[in-house]
Order: structure tokens, then sequence, then C-alpha cells
């Protein structure tokens, strides 16, 4: 007998209790067993929380280009560019109500409040990109252009509340797709994820 040997009496009779080789070999095998399935679970999840929360954070700044330009009433904006191979944002105001354009940031007219956010300095790893081979959340054809906000690469809010509609994409560390997309007319924000077995973009 081996570990917790222990004496009980019955009816007069005294006998011994235990565990026995095999029975401790058998709770360590199922021990590793559990710890091996749990760790690829608890590795994929927090993989997919990386890239949930990085497209929250850009749905979030979203919403506050939308808010800032309705409650200020002037457009606000969200300025994609590429630096050093990786797309970043700021923020920017329209300061003479045109609208935000690019070559007015150039020229110091309309003022960036915000930025420039870099998605992989923040939430290590996951990134402004896109799997090119999948369809977009409408059934739009595939692409390797992450940011779809039209050729400015902007997503701009007029006071009026009325946004530019698109999407952009990002990417976990381990490449799960998700898309922040923004519907025009009511500027709502939406985060999806792309289920690459139902092969469908699902609503977070």
């Amino acid at each position: 007998m081996l570990g917790n040997t222990r004496t009980r009496r019955r009816g007069g009779t005294t006998t011994e209790a235990g565990f026995t080789l095999l029975e401790l070999t058998l709770v360590g095998a199922i021990v590793v067993v559990l710890t091996a399935l749990a760790v690829p679970m608890t590795a994929s999840a927090i993989d997919s929380g990386k890239g949930r929360h990085a497209a929250g954070f850009m749905a979030s700044r979203a919403r506050f280009v939308r808010q800032q330009a309705v409650f200020g009433y002037r457009a606000h904006a969200l300025v994609f560019e590429q630096s050093n191979g990786r797309w970043v944002f700021r923020v920017c105001r329209d300061e003479n109500y045109n609208g935000v354009r690019r070559v007015d940031i150039s020229a110091g007219i309309d003022p960036c409040i915000e930025g420039p956010h870099d998605i992989e300095a923040l939430f290590r790893g996951t990134k402004v990109a896109v799997d090119p081979s999948l369809e977009g959340p409408a059934g739009e054809p595939g692409s390797p252009d992450p940011v779809r906000f039209g050729r400015p690469d902007m997503f701009s809010c007029s006071f009026a509340g009325t946004c530019t509609a698109g999407s952009v994409y990002l990417q976990s560390p381990e490449g799960v797709q998700f898309a922040v997309r923004v519907l025009g007319a009511t500027g709502r924000t939406r985060i999806l994820r792309y289920d690459r077995v139902s092969t469908r973009w699902d609503a977070l």
C-alpha cells in the first residue's frame, strides 16, 4: 500500500485502506491529459482576447470621432497612414469647415488631437491586417487592403452624425481575423470576428 494509508474497523475486523501505485498512476495520467488539453484552449482564448481588445479600442475611437463631430459642430476623422510598414491612425478635426482633408492636415490647418495610435505597439502582436482570401462581412470580394474607407483611408463624420461607411480589419498574433465595421448613415459601429469553421463573420 502507498500514500494516505489509514486503519478502519468493520464489525471487529481491522482493515487497511489507501491508494495503490496503479491508482496514483491513473490519476497522474488524467491530470497530464487534462493539462495538455487546457493549455492550448487557454492560449487560444488569450490570443483571441488580444484581437478583441484591439478591435474594441478601434471601435471606441470611431465612436469618439462621431461624438466629437456632433457635439463640436465640426467634422472629425480617423486618419489612417502607414509608418515604417505599419498602419497607424490619428484623430483629426476640421478647422475651416470644409471637412477633414489631408492637405489641410499637412498645412497645419486641421489639427490632430490624438495619436498617432499604433495597434501593434498598444496590443503586442495584433496588427491592422487582413487575409486577402476572405470575403468581407457583406460578401465583398477579398482584398489585401485592411483599411477600407475609400481612397483617402479616412473615416470621417460630419456634425450631422453621418459618417464614411467602411471597415478596418485586424489580426490577432495567431491570425484570428476581426473587423470594425461602420454604417455610414447612422455611424453605427460593429465588431465582427471571422469563424473559419463556419466561414462567416459573427458579431461580437
